[in-house]
């Protein structure tokens, strides 16, 4: 069975190493140093993976713990994963997303194989590994250092083990069922909805009230699941704060009717793009005109709503949000009506994100563990087309994907590049020279510009001193650093343009969904500016 999986998997394998190894030294970005942090703890702390001081959000919020940003040790596992980077002189990047690419492979093998464990065929289960590497944000998120591969791959392991288990109920597939759903969410907290979820992959599609009879009468098989939940509250109960809580983390709660209707709208709008599933969905009911003209009309009058506002949307953005949200509805309805087992279990997969849209935002990269559930629905959608249509559609997809999810990868390397070409060329050199620089910002320039030599400088606390030099970047937030030195004089500056287009700034959303309504913009007038000055 093994060779058979790795058989079926190998064209998304080789996809996925043609895609990331030319990207293997792409520079961190965006919340990787957060999680390189981790790991640096980790090695001083093996239990209090968030002791770590740190200053983020772009506002010189500094706390004394990074659980106070955060769901504490529910975003601990990537630190774990990244210490063997940190552990090597100059923490290189090429083992971080080494290590992503041993996520990802490990990903798309587990699909393959619950792809043919839910009766797929070989060729439909060889097109969704194909599918899971080339629809994004998949190959986006492999190519950081941030917990999204490792969610989406713990995930898809925890349930493939678990028909594994059911089937041929060996301990073995029990034990790493329940490990791998345990884990997963201490990398992204909001798959923890993947442990009731599994739970109900253990009852009979034909009969859920006599299963659950046979269910009860048969307490082991049930042992995946307590294993899961009993593996969580064991990391969360030895790995959680044991000091004071001084800080507060309500700022991180969206709370109001504005952001959670935005982060909704974000999460109809990912059906539609960057995952074909409205597009195969809908075209998949082609006859029923009502379905594929009614939205176009709808989205007319928001179009000339919103179009007096500061950042109008273009129409085609907002027809593929209600597109979105249709077929997703239907979708559900569709799977309540007529309950084919695994195919209502992929959709409650689905919608595990939707308990995000009270967080400060929603990005795409938060999709990343339902895209196996995406990409198994849309195989099982176009299955259902003539053999001349299934073709057409599988090559389109994956080809239209595969192109985007590259053109993600190329801008997203060369805008990761500016911080640490701005320490290299601003800051190394001044350190080596006798200089004393601090800087202030964060992401990647928040890594780079101390891995350079810079101190940090913090509200509250001295430096830089009059004579001292000032290191900021302004798109990762050096701005709010700046303020507090009224009195300087600037030394030196770099200003970059990317030529690949914007996947940060440029209102692109690739990381956040705050910044723009497209997760890539090809042009933009931001640049990406580095300012050193000496205070006075």
């Amino acid at each position: 069975m093994k060779k058979s999986v790795f058989k079926v998997a190998l064209p998304a394998l080789l996809l996925l190493l043609a895609c990331l190894l030319p990207f293997l030294n792409k520079a961190y970005t965006i919340d990787d140093p957060w999680f390189l942090l981790e790991a640096k703890q980790i090695v001083k702390t093996p239990l209090q993976p968030m002791a770590f001081s740190v200053c983020w959000m772009g506002n010189e919020t500094c706390v004394a713990k990074a659980s106070s940003l955060g769901p504490g040790s529910l975003q601990a596992l990537m630190g774990y994963l990244l210490v063997p980077v940190v552990t090597i002189v100059g923490s290189p990047e090429w083992m971080a997303h080494l290590i992503q690419i041993i996520l990802a492979g490990l990903a798309v093998l587990a699909t393959v194989s619950l792809a043919l464990r839910l009766g797929f065929t070989r060729f439909e289960a060889c097109m969704s590994g194909l599918m899971l590497v080339a629809i994004p944000p998949f190959l986006s998120m492999a190519s950081t250092a941030m917990p999204d591969t490792a969610a989406c791959a713990f995930v898809v392991i925890g349930i493939e083990r678990l028909l594994a288990w059911k089937s041929e109920r060996r301990w073995t597939s029990a034990i790493a069922s329940g490990v791998a759903l345990g884990i997963a969410p201490t990398a992204r907290f909001h798959v923890a909805l993947m442990l009731p979820i599994a739970a109900l992959w253990l009852f009979s599609e034909s009969n859920v009230k006599n299963s659950f009879e046979e269910l009860r009468s048969d307490l082991r098989r049930w042992t995946p699941i307590a294993i899961g939940f009993g593996l969580l509250v064991l990391i969360v109960l030895v790995t959680r704060d044991r000091g004071p809580v001084t800080e507060h983390t309500n700022a991180l709660l969206g709370l109001t009717l504005h952001v959670i209707l935005r982060n909704a709208l974000s999460f109809a709008g990912y059906f539609a793009f960057p995952l074909p599933l409205a597009a195969v969905w809908l075209s998949s009911r082609y006859r029923m005109k009502s379905i594929l003209v009614l939205p176009a009309i709808v989205a007319i009058p928001i179009y000339f709503y919103l179009a007096g506002r500061p950042e109008p949307m273009p129409y085609w953005m907002i027809a593929g949000y209600v597109y979105g949200f249709i077929a997703i509805v239907l979708l559900t309805f569709d799977s309540l009506r007529r309950p084919a087992w695994p195919g209502l279990l992929l959709n409650l997969w689905l919608l595990i994100p939707l308990c995000i849209v009270i967080y400060i935002h929603l990005p795409v990269k938060y999709m990343d563990p339902v895209l196996p559930a995406a990409v198994l629905i849309v195989i099982r959608t176009i299955s259902t087309f003539t053999l001349t249509r299934q073709h057409v559609a599988y090559a389109a997809t994956i080809a239209a994907c595969t192109a985007v999810s590259v053109i993600l990868l190329r801008a997203d390397a060369e805008c990761a590049d500016f911080s640490r070409r701005a320490a290299a060329e601003m800051i190394a050199p001044r350190v080596a020279a006798g200089k004393k620089v601090w800087y202030g910002g964060q992401w990647g320039f928040y890594w780079y510009a101390a891995k350079a030599g810079a101190l940090l400088s913090q509200p509250k606390h001295p430096g830089p001193l009059p004579g001292d030099l000032l290191a900021i970047g302004m798109t990762e937030g050096g701005g709010a650093t700046l303020t507090r030195f009224p009195n300087r004089k600037l030394v030196d500056s770099r200003r970059y343009r990317p030529a690949d287009g914007y996947t940060v700034g440029g209102r692109a959303g690739l990381y956040q969904n705050l910044w723009g309504t497209t997760l890539w913009r090809p042009n933009g007038n931001q640049t990406f500016d580095y300012e050193i000055w000496q205070v006075e």
